[in-house]
């Protein structure tokens, strides 16, 4: 949509409507603890079972996510006309799950905003049975979602964002990083073309407005412009503290290729991997904070110009100067006889 300009004439002098929506505005809007919470709620219910990533439960999930993919209004992303990746060759492994925003922009590429949906299989024996997973990881599938919410949100208002944005629901997550290796190992759009990876895993258990977020060297382009998003936003982050989560959610894969990626996490609570972790416990502010945070980084690293990956050191390498013709030696003369 082509963004129609409002303009005002104000003593002779032309200028901005002075009502028009900020994309901050825009993306608080659309953002909401509210809506977190009504989606964790209905994510990390007891009737999905606790999200194995191989059972029945994971793939209500599937669908249940593949539903909201739709109501937003998002496009296929794994092939033209499905939101399903299979990540292994099992028919009872739910798959990943991606949707997509077509853009095209500066310099093209990709973004990835993701969240894996799956949690773990209910326990033997006791009063509560079921591993709900409502911070790990049904918060950041709802962090997700309100990002691509927001971003039809800005599209609508004539600001959306410059680049194609995926949207992946990885499984397997917990049964180690399956989803995530799939999707790298057979991906959906070039690897090298991909800008940034911001992954949300565990993120509405911590204290309140701090987040933390590890990438090491190879992230720090996002971490640089979450900075830059913060100065609106204005969380706490705990910047790079943990470098042993870096291979331990989806977001290792692509750092271990040189993606600029980034997790978005909190430490591990008393709930962690207990049927504990259920929805009453969420700090839906802190998620919704969070997935601003995202929206608006992801928005405005969108609009910077980009090279693909491979490509940057064959457009920046020096041309060696061509060699100067080499001047024939003088030749003495020939005594006289």
């Amino acid at each position: 949509m082509k963004r129609i300009a409002c303009v005002v004439i104000v003593g002779g002098l032309a200028g901005m409507c002075p009502d028009a929506p900020k994309p901050i505005d825009i993306i608080r809007e659309a953002i909401t603890a509210d809506g977190i919470r009504l989606g964790v709620t209905e994510l990390a219910s007891d009737e999905m079972g606790g999200r194995f990533f191989r059972s029945p439960f994971a793939e209500k999930a599937a669908k249940w996510i593949e539903a909201r993919f739709t109501a937003i209004g998002l496009g296929h992303g794994a092939t033209a006309d499905s939101f399903r990746q299979a990540i292994d060759e099992d028919p009872e492994t739910a798959p990943n799950l991606i949707a997509r925003i077509e853009v095209t922009g500066k310099g093209t590429g990709f973004i990835v905003i993701s969240g894996h949906y799956d949690h773990l299989r209910p326990k033997r024996s006791g009063a509560d049975l079921i591993h709900n997973g409502a911070d790990d990881n049904a918060s950041g599938v709802c962090g997700m979602l309100a990002v691509a919410q927001a971003m039809q949100a800005l599209i609508a208002k004539g600001e959306g964002p410059a680049c194609t944005i995926l949207f992946i629901a990885f499984n397997g997550e917990e049964a180690g990083l399956r989803g995530s290796k799939a999707f790298v190992k057979l991906p959906t759009v070039p690897l090298s073309e991909i800008r940034a990876v911001f992954n949300m895993d565990m993120i509405s258990r911590g204290a309140p407005r701090e987040i933390f977020i590890d990438g090491g060297p190879v992230g720090d382009p996002v971490v640089a412009a979450l900075k830059v998003a913060n100065e609106t936003i204005q969380m706490k982050l705990r910047l790079n503290e943990h470098p042993d989560w870096l291979d331990r959610s989806d977001q290792g894969p692509f750092l271990s290729k040189g993606i600029p990626a980034v997790l978005f996490s909190v430490e591990d609570h008393a709930d962690y991997h207990q049927v504990g972790d259920e929805v009453e416990k969420i700090d839906a502010a802190l998620a919704a904070e969070t997935a601003q945070l995202v929206a608006l980084a992801a928005l405005n690293m969108s609009k910077e110009s980009f090279v693909p990956r491979g490509m940057a050191a064959k457009v920046a390498e020096p041309v060696a100067p061509a060699a100067e013709p080499k001047l024939a030696e003088p030749v003495a003369p020939a005594p006289n006889p």
